[in-house]
């Protein structure tokens, strides 16, 4: 009973302060090691000097490659379109010949628009985004086109 008595009577005692602030002094600088403050992104820009002649734009070609169900259709703007059958054995082949035809006449063009379908599928687009860029058409855009 004296126990209960002294507890009861007993003498406040001192808080042990020493683990949270162990806690304290490990938590507070891997929390600011792992916050990220700011973000900095540049743009590079360069301005024409003033003695620089303004340089007229190159016409563009305006190549596409369009996915249909059964064909693949090349379209540019100074160039025949061309229909080229998807179920023929060789047709891989014959859309790269088409591709490599293209650069070789414009060889400063480097883009490419594929236009797909909704119902496109996703191997078809990637067989011909690797054709365009295996024929040097490095810029291949994707567009959808309507239904």
């Amino acid at each position: 009973m004296s126990r209960r008595k002294q507890r009861a009577k007993g003498e406040p005692k001192d808080l042990d302060l020493l683990p949270m602030m162990n806690l304290f002094v490990v938590l507070i600088p891997m929390l600011l090691l792992s916050a990220v403050f700011v973000e900095l992104a540049v743009i590079r820009m360069g301005l024409p000097s003033d003695d620089a002649a303004p340089v007229a734009p190159a016409p563009t070609l305006g190549l596409s490659i369009s996915i249909e169900e059964d064909r693949w259709i090349v379209r540019a703007s100074e160039l025949e379109e061309r229909a080229i059958d998807r179920s023929a054995a060789a047709s891989i082949e014959t859309l790269r010949a088409t591709l490599g035809d293209v650069t070789t006449r414009f060889p400063d063009n480097r883009d490419v628009v594929i236009l797909s379908r909704p119902t496109t599928r996703y191997e078809d687009i990637i067989s011909v985004m690797d054709v365009s860029r295996e024929t040097g058409l490095e810029n291949v855009s994707l567009l959808g086109a309507e239904s």
